[in-house]
């Protein structure tokens, strides 16, 4: 069985989740990070992406899946804590397909070639990719 240990989701709003949880997956700026139990300490950048909380059950087992839309941020890994600071937190559940659609049309009204448009582009295309993945 494995062996749970503390979650922390904050936001500058507030604390989304607190929870034991079993295994986790953070979406680093660089790719994805598997965490459990007993990891080495870890710092790490997130960029836009799905992080993913597999909480413990009642007994230590396994719970539920959580998944949130993340932006921005860090996760650090310190002892047997995960705490994770990210500029927003959109529980999957809640991306609809009109959000998505509202995205695409900030991403569509985006002008110019300067390096200031391209970036968003990026930001957009990663948040809108994000988004896509949380519905399936």
């Amino acid at each position: 069985m494995p062996v749970p240990f503390k979650a922390s989701l904050i936001t500058p709003e507030s604390i989304v989740l607190e929870a034991q949880v079993n295994a986790a997956q953070i979406p680093a700026f660089d790719g994805q990070v598997g965490i459990l139990v007993n990891r080495a300490p870890l710092l790490a950048k997130l960029g836009t992406g799905i992080l993913r909380l597999d909480t413990a059950g009642p007994s230590g087992g396994p719970g539920e899946t959580r998944r949130f839309l993340v932006s921005g941020g860090y996760a650090q890994m310190k002892g047997d804590e995960l705490t994770i600071l990210t500029t927003e937190a959109i529980p999957a559940g809640q991306i609809s397909p009109e959000m998505i659609a509202g995205e695409q049309a900030k991403l569509a009204a985006i002008q110019g070639t300067d390096q200031k448009s391209m970036d968003q582009r990026q930001a957009l295309q990663a948040r809108i990719s994000a988004m896509h993945m949380a519905q399936s």
